[in-house]
């Protein structure tokens, strides 16, 4: 496999090796206690740290072990090959370690050394460790898109024929990513004689992922592709997302503001919010004000008052009240969800102290929402001072669901005097259904959310 594949996996051994490097003693005896380092712009002799000695042996030991120690592989090569009996036992070697860090450094080594002959050597010593291992996943993970990179369609055939379905779909949808960075054009055209199905919902994301590393216009185009009913197509923005925010919130807004379809577009800026929230709520919040108007901006906005409330509710709140009304609403109730959860009784005595508006109503029905998921009751008798007709349904609808699945009997007594619309009970006592089945395996592969 090319090197370049392995720089992630190399930073340890690489910073490692890097330090012995620069803090090796350049002082002798009698300068003092100081390195003396050569300034190679002007040729003058510059004053290095002190060290001490104890530091300075640490150093010489490190930079002796980094230099002399053989790589571990090395025993199990054949004429610098490793064939697949020397798989068989550096793996075995590998997956006994206990150092996480030594682990990954082995595992550097095995990758390097990874061809279409050994992979599924490797792979089937992964397998024994079996899915209550944690290392299991992570591994599949990792070495079928490494396997995918040299080798994608023996790769994809060796997933599908696992018995695990999590394994096989999150190895899967690894393996495509793999194939996608490197051959991209073989990868689609494997993906599209692909049956339409929740399996193949799952190879697309692999897709996705390898493509936005390597040609994100192409993964952009492709996902401009998939139908509008695929229940994972959010999560395919989700992975652009992830990759167009790596180069800055300038180029991933480009990047957001230059889809056509204006669900994508708004699945896309949500992601960002979502991103740049977490990085600096304050600028998060001046950027998408700016596009408050714009449709497909509400849920970006919902999401920046989402994220900034489970850093600091109270300024979340504050940047709320600062938006146009209509916007007002969605946030505050975003917010108010968020604040409950942390710190209930100072969000509820904020509501308290706010003037009946229609915001208020929508910070009643996020605080309600939550409140319902540890007190329904509670809950419900918050919802019931809603003023809006149809928040207050809502509310009501939201607080009643969560009561009939920790109490059934009290709900359903409680039903009866609502006045709750019939279409509204019906909710109540309807269970929700929609198929997972995709969902969970893609969040195997993305190592959930």
């Amino acid at each position: 496999m090319n090197s370049k594949y392995l720089l992630g996996l190399c930073v340890t051994a690489g910073a490692a090796f890097g330090l012995g490097w620069a803090v090796k003693p350049g002082g002798e005896a009698g300068d003092g206690g100081q390195n003396v380092t050569l300034n190679g712009a002007r040729g003058s002799l510059v004053p290095g740290p002190t060290r001490s000695a104890a530091q300075s042996a640490a150093d010489r030991a490190l930079e002796a072990t980094t230099v002399t120690e053989k790589p571990f592989i090395s025993k199990y090569l054949k004429n610098g090959v490793l064939n697949e009996k020397g798989m068989e036992r550096a793996m075995a070697e590998l997956l006994a370690e206990s150092d996480p860090i030594k682990m990954n450094q082995m595992m550097a080594e095995v990758l390097s050394r990874l061809t279409p002959e050994n992979a599924a050597v490797a792979m089937n010593a992964i397998q024994q460790l079996g899915t209550r291992d944690p290392n299991q996943f992570y591994l599949t993970s990792l070495f079928a898109n490494a396997w995918g990179r040299i080798d994608g369609a023996k790769a994809l055939d060796y997933m599908k024929e696992q018995s695990n379905g999590r394994v096989s779909g999150m190895g899967s949808a690894a393996a495509l990513a793999g194939w996608a960075t490197d051959s991209p054009e073989e990868a689609v055209a494997w993906l599209d004689g692909q049956e339409d199905n929740n399996q193949k919902m799952i190879y697309t994301a692999g897709l996705i992922n390898g493509l936005a590393k390597s040609d994100p216009d192409r993964a952009t185009a492709y996902l401009a592709k998939v139908p509008e009913n695929n229940q994972m197509r959010g999560r395919y923005v989700d992975i652009i997302a992830t990759e167009q925010m790596k180069k800055g919130i300038d180029e991933a807004t480009r990047w957001a503001e230059g889809l056509d379809d204006e669900k994508l577009r708004s699945d896309a800026f949500e992601d960002l919010a979502n991103r740049y929230t977490q990085q600096d709520p304050a600028k998060a919040g001046d950027w998408i004000a700016s596009r408050v108007d714009e449709p497909w901006a509400r849920d970006a906005v919902n999401e920046v008052a989402d994220e900034w409330a489970e850093k600091d509710p109270a300024a979340a709140v504050e940047w709320a009240h600062t938006l146009p009304e209509d916007a007002q609403l969605g946030a505050m109730s975003a917010a108010f969800a968020e604040w409950t959860e942390t710190d209930p009784t100072t969000a509820s005595e904020y509501l308290a102290d706010m003037e009946s508006s229609p915001v208020k109503d929508r910070a009643i029905a996020g605080f309600a929402d939550k409140l319902s998921r540890e007190d329904p009751q509670s809950a419900i008798t918050w919802a019931e001072t809603i003023q809006d007709e149809e928040t207050r349904i809502d509310a009501l609808t939201g607080a009643a669901r969560s009561w009939m699945r920790q109490d059934g009997e009290a709900a359903s007594a409680w039903l009866q005097t609502s006045g709750l619309p019939a279409e509204a009970q019906e909710k109540v006592t309807s269970a929700p259904k929609f198929d997972m089945s995709a969902i969970e395996a893609f969040r195997g592969f993305r190592g959930g959310r």
